[in-house]
């Protein structure tokens, strides 16, 4: 039985799909590897900031177990406990319907500052126009709101699962840190009269950082893979649009190539600079 020839140049072929909230400029004219380049954007762009809000509720989370009140820290021990044990996508899937049930309708939408609007569609807020150099402001239209930028729900769902979810993970990394700092560095933050904020800052918390990157290292990868999971509810990743990809071209075994390959770049490159900054932060210690 022969195999089938592997051939990428349908890549430069026109995609003959849309893609809804592309970051570049897409139309269904456009090539399929276009519309890779705004799978990989949408793709790095939740990485980035699912990323930042997971390390700040993780800190919030690692710090709240240790110094927090005994109500506090049995509510953030409950929230690891429960995001630990919970399957990611069971996390994603709960978020997007509570978001859509609860939140209103695009024709009734939430109005909290002029020119902001927040339904079950998505945000939109004013944004420039480039092309006008102008600022274009959402206006409430007959069937909802037009004009400005809308971050999409399937975006805000997906960025609040993954933060909540690698959150409790980095929450658990930062308490196994602050636990292992001997009780005379307290102690010793104590007798210079500083108090818990500054002690945390000054004295625990960078501590703690050089322990635990190797360990975030790894979350952060895995953050980066999980993006994938919002292929559930829509979002536009790589994964979805090689999806649909394959669906349109029927090229499996080239798309899934070139998938496996992006992602293994990136992955190596995020393990390259964050092992290069645990290497200064250690010689720094030295």
């Amino acid at each position: 039985m022969a195999l089938p020839a592997i051939d990428f140049g349908f890549f430069f072929q026109p995609a003959g799909f849309d893609i809804s909230h592309a970051p570049l400029a897409f139309a269904a004219t456009d090539s399929f590897a276009r519309a890779f380049a705004v799978g990989l954007i949408n793709t790095l762009l939740m990485a980035t900031l699912a990323g930042v809000g997971a390390l700040v509720a993780g800190v919030f989370v690692g710090v709240g177990t240790v110094i927090g009140n005994a109500f506090g820290r049995a509510v953030l021990n409950g929230f690891i406990g429960l995001m630990r044990n919970l399957p990611k996508l069971l996390i994603l899937l709960a978020i997007y319907i509570l978001f859509i049930q609860n939140m209103p309708l695009p024709r009734e939408p939430f109005n909290p500052l002029p020119g902001v609007f927040l339904s079950n569609r998505g945000l939109s807020f004013p944004a420039i126009d480039w092309a006008t150099l102008s600022l274009d402001i959402p206006v409430m239209g007959r069937f909802g709101v037009s004009g400005g930028m809308i971050i999409p729900t399937q975006f805000v769902v997906l960025w609040l699962a993954l933060a909540l979810y690698h959150g409790a993970q980095i929450g658990e990394i930062v308490r196994g840190g602050l636990r292992s700092i001997g009780k005379g560095q307290w102690e010793a933050a104590a007798a210079l009269g500083l108090g818990t904020r500054l002690k945390l800052k000054l004295v625990i918390l960078p501590q703690v950082y050089r322990q635990v990157i190797p360990s975030l290292i790894s979350q952060f990868i895995n953050l980066l893979k999980n993006t994938s999971i919002g292929l559930a509810v829509g979002f536009a990743d790589l994964m979805a649009v090689a999806s649909t990809t394959i669906n349109q071209a029927f090229k499996p075994i080239e798309v899934m190539t070139v998938v496996m390959l992006v992602y293994l770049s990136i992955g190596l490159l995020l393990s390259l600079a964050l092992n290069t900054l645990n290497d200064r932060l250690r010689r720094g210690m030295a």
